[in-house]
């Protein structure tokens, strides 16, 4: 526990920085952009996003995977990650040029003001992306968390920087945004590159066994956490489709502050991942409950902090004019805490080689999510796509915690409720920061 509470320690102080970083980016988006430029924007980086999604096949997850557990060397694994990175890139590229000649898809642009000329800037730059995305994953394998973090506080500056130059001072608008988040892809790639060739011999061959054995494994975990991602965004998707693109400003604004409070277990789970790869399915039973135990209950406190002060955060923060977002935010809430808890499960099952059951959660999830939003979207608007979402999430969590707690033999009470002797992790978590700033 002790590494992992150091590691998590580290990751979590990180992602502070990180999210009051994004916060003053997102503040500076919405009062830039308004309620319908963000709507826009969010589109336009949504498709990339979903594309990107698409074209992964697990790679990353398989990544952590084998260089935690040992199985092929980090050399092999940065070379399949390039050329794999190249090869799904240009595939994707192709699909999105296929994909802009369909009418519906012309329908769905201009019903939502989206330029394809910027869409066509953000989409150009997925094989970067992809690439990106594969080479962070070995430094998760590699227990490397200070790099990893690295990268991530160095994207959310280079992301505000360029934010504060293209919406601020250029004023370019939707443009500028997107502007904005092209330069971030291509600087954090080019920081990227300088790390790896720190932690692993680079050269340029391909190994058959290992893109074989990445691919199935990958499989195993790619369509979960495809399905996860819709289960994230397609919302937003549906958003659009029935309702304007301020709407989509307003949800996407929902959406992003819920999703913060998922940074502790995103910590957590990036820490715990590598770990249980590399240990006896005895001790992953030990130390899993207990992180979960902490992370249910830290989100959950977050989350009522959170719900008090909503509304005057929303108004005094991003203005008046996206007050309507606070209510599909309180009516999120619930599915984040939830959801929010069974990450650590997730990246406990992903480690032990069984990613396939955050899959089925992910599909389950999925199937309730899709019908639920088409029925209440139309019925009660953004209100009704937040409330499907916070279904779907607490369903996927109750299918993760069934398959955990039949792997690992543990009670639900086990995993879910904190114990007395938990808040002595608390205690010496505050001891060894309070060392750590007295030296």
């Amino acid at each position: 526990m002790t590494s992992i509470s150091k590691n998590s320690v580290i990751t979590f102080s990180s992602q502070i920085l990180i999210f009051a970083l994004g916060f003053i980016t997102s503040i500076i988006l919405a009062r830039a952009l308004g309620p319908i430029g963000k709507g826009i924007y969010a589109l336009i980086i949504l498709i990339p996003a979903v594309m990107l999604k698409l074209g992964s096949l697990g790679i990353e997850a398989s990544n952590v995977y084998f260089i935690g557990s040992r199985k092929y060397e980090a050399k092999d694994v940065f070379s399949n990650s390039l050329l794999s990175s190249i090869l799904l890139g240009v595939i994707l590229i192709f699909l999105f040029l296929g994909i802009s000649y369909l009418s519906v898809f012309k329908n769905f642009l201009n019903s939502n003001q989206i330029n394809i000329f910027y869409l066509w800037l953000v989409v150009l730059t997925i094989p970067f992306s992809l690439l990106s995305g594969f080479l962070s994953s070995i430094f998760l394998g590699k227990e490397k968390i200070i790099t990893f973090n690295k990268i991530n506080i160095f994207q959310t500056i280079i992301q505000l920087v360029t934010i504060v130059i293209f919406l601020m001072i250029f004023k370019q608008g939707v443009s500028g945004a997107v502007n904005a988040h092209i330069l971030t892809i291509l600087f954090v790639f080019v920081f990227i590159i300088f790390f790896i060739k720190k932690v692993t011999e680079i050269k340029l061959s391909f190994n058959r066994k290992l893109f074989n054995d990445s691919i199935g494994y990958g499989v195993k975990a790619y369509f979960g956490n495809l399905a996860q991602f819709l289960n994230y965004r397609l919302d937003m998707f549906l958003v659009a489709l029935f309702l304007t693109p301020a709407a989509v400003g307003y949800y996407s604004l929902a959406v992003g502050i819920a999703e913060k409070l998922w940074m502790l277990p995103g910590a957590i789970a990036t820490v715990l991942f590598p770990r249980i790869s590399s240990l006896q399915d005895k001790d992953a039973n030990n130390l899993t409950p207990r992180v979960a135990r902490h992370t249910f209950f830290i989100v959950l406190i977050i989350s009522l902090i959170l719900a008090v002060l909503a509304k005057p955060l929303v108004e005094i923060l991003f203005g008046d004019a996206f007050l309507p977002s606070v209510i599909p935010l309180l009516i999120l809430l619930p599915g984040i805490i939830a959801l929010g808890g069974a990450k650590t499960l997730t990246a406990d099952l992903a480690g032990r080689g069984k990613p396939q059951f955050g899959a089925y959660a992910a599909f389950v999830s999925l199937a309730v999510n899709i019908p639920l939003n088409l029925w209440l979207i139309p019925k009660w608007g953004i209100a009704g796509a937040a409330f499907a979402s916070s279904v779907a999430y607490i369903i996927a969590t109750i299918v993760v915690i069934i398959a955990f707690a039949k792997i690992s033999q543990k009670s639900w009470s086990e995993i879910l409720i904190t114990k007395k002797t938990d808040f002595q992790d608390y205690k010496n978590i505050l001891f060894r920061i309070k060392k750590r700033i007295s030296k």
